[in-house]
């Protein structure tokens, strides 16, 4: 019941965000291929991501009458779909209600993968911990594949320590089902969870290999249900192939790895990446309490019991993956890494809780872990833990703290403050259009001098590309949310 509370109360600190930040940059591409998909039958837009979490986004908007009507592109279309003022701010709020299932489904991972690990009081520890995660919150508000991928991926490595317990046919059905899943949720699902499965389990995945080619066939078939399906010729391959955009959408990711992405960290800008990148984002983006518990505790823990080793086994591997990658561009890339951090600290908790004489450090470290994230409320997106301090933007940048979420914020701040225009570079340039009379004009931004009257700039568009270069040498007069930043010159 503790832990049903616990997730209630998340539920409703997302809820109370959707209305609150405008679209990320990414959110009306997915809408948009999530209701070519339900409302044609198709999926053509782009097959850079699986279809299952954008279905879930755009299944609100759909069944409230929203149809596709084939817009140039994803962008477009989602912007059409979107449309202004109130119809824009419910329609948003309703895709975004459709990732919030994949949200109960994580936090039931937790608390079951907790439960086997060390008991009632480690699940309910590591319930708390998940469901008090900046990030976990953030991107369980968004129209996004980063949740989902964090359900299936978490769901996929339990289902995967009751089949190694008795791999009968019931669990090589839920293993397999579950690896589709999360295969339809996020391609880095491919990369991770096989890597995960073999640093969990080793030896047993060999010793019931037909369990294992079973379980792989069901997970392909729900994969190829994802895809309608669809059944056609993949020109790279020279093959006709079940769910052929899915494996041109393997393609496309391999390729954008190769290019690499453009990225910040540390005050630095690379057009590739950084091998330290995720390690240094969990080491800023994770509140601090959780990591003291994760890195002070486990090791000691670990020595007495084989099955914390094993979600620690789980996030260890998805960080090896994660450090070949040359996308860099937020810790959403590695957020199913959270539910195994959340079940090693619930873990070590529940041990903590039997020792009289540390009990009190325990209960300090739940009260910061949980305030951490409270006091930077609605901000899940934008948080960053005591290291970053007040300039977070010396740290990174991007989803992690620009996503362009706070353009209707800085269009109230200007209506209050009577502007009629502004020098604004933005990251996300779309929203004005969508806002109509709610945003003054947009005056273009000269790089090396302020323009007299307001100026704001994006928090992204100034570290990761640059511009303008004189706010490196101009503090901002004022914050608009956590991602822009605002001056009036005379």
């Amino acid at each position: 019941m503790g832990a049903i509370l616990l997730v209630l109360i998340a539920s409703a600190r997302i809820i109370s965000t959707y209305t609150v930040f405008n679209h990320t940059v990414d959110e009306p591409a997915h809408l948009a291929a999530g209701m070519e998909w339900l409302s044609a039958g198709k999926y053509l837009y782009e097959d850079l991501h699986p279809p299952l979490a954008r279905v879930m986004g755009a299944l609100g908007p759909f069944l409230a009458g929203e149809r596709w009507h084939a817009g140039p592109n994803s962008y477009f279309e989602g912007f059409r779909i979107l449309g202004r003022d109130a119809h824009y701010d419910r329609t948003l709020a309703l895709g975004r209600a459709g990732i919030l299932p994949f949200f109960w489904i994580a936090s039931a991972v937790v608390f079951l993968w907790g439960l086997r690990t060390a008991g009632p009081p480690a699940a309910l520890a590591s319930t708390l911990l998940f469901t008090t995660l900046p990030p976990v919150l953030a991107h369980s508000g968004l129209i996004t594949t980063d949740m989902a991928a964090t359900a299936w991926i978490g769901a996929a490595a339990l289902a995967s320590l009751y089949w190694v317990d008795k791999p009968d046919r019931r669990r090589t059905v839920l293993f397999g089902a579950a690896l589709g899943l999360a295969c339809l949720s996020k391609f880095s699902a491919l990369l991770f969870l096989p890597a995960a499965l073999l640093a969990m389990h080793r030896t047993q995945l060999w010793r019931h290999r037909r369990s294992v080619a079973a379980a792989c066939g069901l997970a392909f078939l729900v994969i190829w249900a994802g895809y309608r399906f669809t059944f056609a010729r993949v020109d790279y391959l020279h093959l006709r192939l079940p769910a052929p955009r899915f494996f041109t959408g393997l393609s496309t990711l391999w390729a954008h790895n190769a290019t690499g992405h453009a990225s910040y960290l540390l005050g630095r800008r690379s057009a590739t990446g950084f091998r330290y990148y995720y390690p240094v984002v969990l080491a800023i983006k994770t509140p601090l309490a959780l990591l003291l518990l994760v890195c002070g505790a486990a090791t000691a823990w670990c020595r007495r019991s084989a099955r914390l080793a094993t979600p620690l086994a789980f996030c260890t591997a998805i960080l090896i993956c994660a450090l070949a990658s040359r996308i860099n561009i937020g810790v959403r890339h590695v957020l199913p890494i959270y539910v195994g951090l959340a079940v090693i600290g619930g873990g070590v908790a529940a041990s903590m809780l039997q020792h009289r004489a540390i009990r009190w450090i325990l209960v300090v470290l739940l009260v910061w872990h949980v305030a951490s994230g409270a006091l930077q409320h609605p901000d899940y997106l934008a948080y960053t833990n005591e290291i970053a301090g007040s300039h977070p933007e010396n740290f990174l940048a991007d989803s992690d703290l620009d996503w362009g979420q706070d353009m209707k914020r800085l269009a109230n701040r200007l209506r209050r403050a009577g502007a009629t225009e502004v020098t604004f570079e933005s990251f996300n340039k779309t929203y004005p259009a969508l806002a109509g009379d709610a945003f003054p004009r947009i005056l273009p931004v000269d790089s090396a001098h302020p323009a007299p009257g307001w100026n704001a700039v994006s928090v992204s568009a100034w570290k990761v590309f640059g511009v303008p270069q004189w706010a490196n040498s101009i503090p901002p007069q004022e914050r608009v949310g956590r991602s822009i930043l605002l001056w009036h010159f005379p």
